[in-house]
């Protein structure tokens, strides 16, 4: 009777894995753990996913996770870790970067709102004179509160586009209402940006963790590397073929 040669492959390396992992019980619940389906190879072969038992470095670790949290516990193959951290990344940044839109269109809206009613200039000025003109009702009366304090360097030219006034009172309180508002939600984006500073430390221990445990189980195994492959052309698999190695 003629017998196939790839057959008798798959059995003799089949056996010769049973016999390893009768011997390694830690080693049997690793392989069992660790062996998925992956996608088609470009050369047409189809490939079952190959992982290698070799340490890893802490340091490129914590490295990883500083860079992208949840990367470091990726690296140590601790994706069910790491996608929290990397999912409290991204909720992070969309959150930061909604605060810093919200201000700045409620910033934006203010200073339209005052060219209309205060016929203000915003252009090539600073914070300080969005300050001033919230906190008095034009030019006018905010030089001469700075005449009574002696504060001549900081006097505005009437002439110049540093000029305002506001009709009503309640416009301008209604400017500086605003104004503030934008601050104070663009000062509460950095809160978030402390959140992602902590977020990146404790998924940096987090990866630390991850590798010392990822090394230790490699010392306890050996060394040990499973690879299997399915023989055949795409889409015409006649056979799978598992290799069981050992380093020393």
């Amino acid at each position: 009777m003629r017998i196939n040669r790839s057959a008798v492959r798959i059995v003799a390396v089949f056996l010769t894995a049973c016999s390893t992992l009768v011997a390694q019980p830690n080693l049997r619940q690793a392989l069992r753990l660790n062996v998925s389906v992956a996608p088609q190879s470009p050369s047409g072969r189809a490939l079952i996913q190959e992982r290698e038992y070799s340490e890893k470095s802490v340091l490129l670790g914590i490295a990883y996770s500083l860079i992208l949290p949840g990367l470091g516990d990726f690296y140590a193959n601790k994706g069910e870790t790491g996608k929290y951290y990397l999912g409290a990344d991204v909720a992070l940044w969309l959150t930061y970067g909604g605060f810093q839109a919200y201000g700045h269109w409620v910033k934006n809206d203010a200073r339209t709102f005052a060219v209309e009613k205060a016929d203000a200039d915003f252009s090539g000025k600073g914070a300080q004179f969005e300050v001033d003109l919230g906190n008095f009702n034009d030019t006018d009366a905010y030089n001469q509160a700075k005449l009574r304090n002696r504060q001549y360097e900081l006097l505005y030219d009437v002439a110049s586009n540093y000029s305002w006034k506001w009709t009503l009172e309640e416009d301008r309180l209604r400017f500086k209402n605003e104004r503030i508002r934008g601050d104070e939600v663009i000062r509460n984006s950095q809160f978030v940006v402390g959140a992602l500073v902590i977020n990146r430390i404790v998924a940096a221990i987090s990866a630390a963790r991850s590798v010392s445990e990822h090394n230790r189980n490699v010392q306890s195994l050996g060394g040990w590397r499973l690879k299997a492959e399915a023989s055949g052309r795409l889409f015409a698999a006649d056979g799978v073929v598992l290799t069981v190695s050992k380093t020393f």
